[in-house]
């Protein structure tokens, strides 16, 4: 089962990431901070495959996540091998499979985490982009947070054709996420009731909603 923090890391950094040629290679850090909001500024939705990896020296071992995800704004549906997360920003549920078990909360929206909405917003203004390679096809950009008291050290983001398709993040406690992004889709059709979660018959519901 996915631990609070991370768990909730993860739902706010998979927010973003969407695919589809936008034109050349860009050949500056001012050429790929244009390409980046010419994708992303007009982003409405998104369905993707994502991995995920976390690590520190707080850790035994890595932790590894993998599934999809579909968002809508600040909407958003995680499917795992264990645990589904939806939320529509009023509720959010969290359904442990291998225990039949949902839990349901308020929706918050943390602020000590990283949001990639946010970020795509304010990359260029609360970030210094610095650091600019290549490696391989992709350019790779370091940014660092100009707001000193930042959750996070610095932020790397991979990108292919103007596609940002993997984050590599470190917080100031010096835990280490990996994001990874495939099969992405931008702006799907979706469904309807596809941000509600419908508890299955059966299941224990534990209610952390407060009054």
């Amino acid at each position: 089962m996915v631990n609070g923090h991370v768990r909730m890391s993860c739902i706010y950094i998979l927010l973003w990431l969407c695919t589809g040629a936008i034109g050349s290679t860009a050949q500056s850090i001012e050429d790929l901070r244009e390409q980046l909001h010419v994708r992303y500024d007009n982003m409405q939705s998104l369905r993707a495959t994502f991995a995920q990896v976390t690590s520190s020296s707080y850790l035994d071992d890595s932790e590894r996540f993998s599934g999809t995800i579909l968002l809508k704004g600040e909407s958003y549906r995680i499917e795992m091998d264990e645990q589904i997360i939806v939320s529509d920003t009023i509720l959010t549920w969290v359904f442990n499979r291998m225990e039949n078990q949902v839990l349901i909360s308020n929706y918050e929206k943390d602020e000590t985490t990283f949001s990639l909405n946010s970020f795509l917003s304010e990359f260029d203004t609360a970030y210094d982009m610095d650091d600019y390679r290549r490696i391989g096809t992709r350019e790779v950009v370091s940014l660092t947070p100009t707001d000193l008291l930042s959750p996070f050290q610095h932020i790397t983001i991979w990108v292919d054709n103007g596609i940002v398709l993997r984050l590599d993040i470190v917080d100031v406690n010096d835990v280490e996420m990996q994001f990874e992004l495939s099969d992405i889709e931008f702006n799907p059709e979706i469904p309807d009731g596809s941000f509600l979660f419908s508890v299955p018959e059966g299941a224990e519901v534990v209610d952390l909603r407060e009054d």
